[in-house]
């Protein structure tokens, strides 16, 4: 079978621009949160470390330098504070709700 090289501006994707309606910030905010607040006792952020590598709580895997994670600090015990990729933070956070989203 002959594949098919499409050619020119037809069909659905015709005059579309890269990131056309899209606002990446928002996407961002709606999948992870904000890039601070409170959650179940916890102070939380987002981050990059370019220096460190962190081992994550919930999947006890390495969070590299330079990968944008998520710190939970628990209130008032900044010592404890603890590195989670930003989907293993999704994952503990619901699990601290008793799984309600």
């Amino acid at each position: 079978m002959a594949s098919r090289t499409r050619r020119g501006g037809s069909g659905p994707y015709k005059n579309r621009t890269a990131g056309a309606g899209l606002d990446l910030r928002t996407l961002e905010t709606s999948l992870l949160g904000p890039a601070t607040g409170r959650v179940d006792g916890f102070e939380v952020r987002r981050t990059s470390n370019d220096e460190k590598r962190y081992r994550c709580p919930y999947c006890e895997g390495w969070v590299e330098p330079g990968t944008p994670h998520t710190v939970a600090v628990p209130n008032g015990k900044p010592e404890d504070r603890r590195h989670y990729h930003s989907a293993c933070w999704v994952r503990q956070a619901t699990s601290l709700r008793g799984g309600r989203r």
